[in-house]
């Protein structure tokens, strides 16, 4: 019973399904990774020890981002999503600013 494996021959198993799912992983591991650290580095800069005003801490945020993108080597859609997420803090933060005075 332990002797007889069927079937089975060595290195013959079709891998593509695996190969996807691995790379899906390491695609969401990186870029979710990549949006959460810019997403804790602007409140960092703006209410936590640097004290920044929003609008330095979002360009800095932002240009870390695209630099992230470069490092890693990231496609175009990095480069799209930090760029318009950057827009729509911006505009979020300016709204909140003149609420604020």
């Amino acid at each position: 019973m332990a002797g007889s494996h069927g079937n089975y021959h060595k290195g013959e198993m079709e891998v593509s399904a695996q190969r996807g799912t691995f790379d899906g992983f390491m695609n969401l591991t990186i870029y979710g990774g990549g949006l959460l650290a810019l997403m804790l580095l602007f409140p960092i800069l703006t209410v936590g020890g640097v004290n920044l005003h929003w609008l330095p801490a979002l360009i800095i945020t932002v240009v870390v981002g695209i630099l992230m993108g470069l490092f890693l080597k990231l496609k175009g859609t990095w480069y799209a999503t930090v760029i318009l997420l950057g827009g729509v803090t911006g505009v979020i933060c300016a709204i909140f600013s003149l609420f604020m005075k």
